[in-house]
């Protein structure tokens, strides 16, 4: 599903030049379920940014669902952001002005798909977070996991090729966050491949993969043992 070779990240302040990523590889199969941990300063965050291209790479090269992302236009990896990728973060990101289930069209809009198409879809996807009963609810009106699966089912409205998780139970309580990690392994028993980046330890143990960085490298990479599995 993605590959990412010998990629670096720069950033540069002058004549300062900060690498924030030194020359990793790995690979995400489909359908997988790999967490991504480090502390603060490892480099996880980068590389989210990197994946979800929402930035480019310095060196090296980034393979999406077959194509290489590394060096492409503007305006084709705003179409990659949008078809190809859905993205679940820990501020929800949601319209306060808009409903339920107008957060859950929008990226139909941007893909130009009609309006009985969007709202038939988004109501489809808020059914499988079990939030059939609250279309019609503004975000002030939801509780923090409530908003939290409005995001999820916004993310997968484009059937998109991965979902880019970050951080995504950082601002909820226990009980949300293992409903939250329950709904993931729904999605992935279904074939939805999910990449997140977690620091919590308990978070990371509900995947089935985690791949840990520290200062810029991967340092360790494995199948995750005894993981929790939700409703079991």
């Amino acid at each position: 599903m993605l590959e990412v070779k010998n990629l670096r990240k720069v950033y540069k302040n002058g004549s300062l030049e900060v690498e924030a990523l030194k020359g990793v590889n790995f690979k995400v199969e489909e359908k997988e379920f790999v967490s991504i941990m480090g502390t603060s300063g490892s480099g996880k965050s980068t590389l989210m940014n990197i994946l979800g291209c929402l930035d480019s790479v310095s060196y090296g090269e980034y393979i999406l669902d077959g194509e290489n992302v590394a060096g492409l236009s503007q305006k084709r990896l705003a179409e990659i952001r949008n078809k190809k990728i859905g993205f679940v973060f820990q501020t929800f990101n949601l319209l306060p002005k808009l409903t339920s289930i107008q957060n859950v069209e929008l990226p139909m809009i941007y893909a130009g798909i009609g309006k009985s198409e969007r709202r038939k879809v988004a109501e489809e996807a808020l059914e499988k977070v079990g939030l059939a009963q609250r279309g019609k609810h503004k975000p002030n009106e939801l509780s923090g996991g409530q908003r939290q699966r409005v995001a999820i089912a916004r993310a997968l409205v484009n059937k998109p090729a991965i979902l880019l998780a970050d951080e995504p139970t950082g601002n909820l309580d226990s009980r949300s966050s293992e409903e939250i990690m329950g709904i993931f392994q729904g999605l992935n028993r279904e074939g939805v491949t999910i990449v997140m980046v977690t620091h919590e330890p308990d978070i990371a143990q509900h995947t089935k993969r985690t791949i840990l960085f520290k200062d810029g490298n991967i340092v360790k990479d494995s199948i995750v043992e005894d993981q929790i599995i939700v409703g079991r």
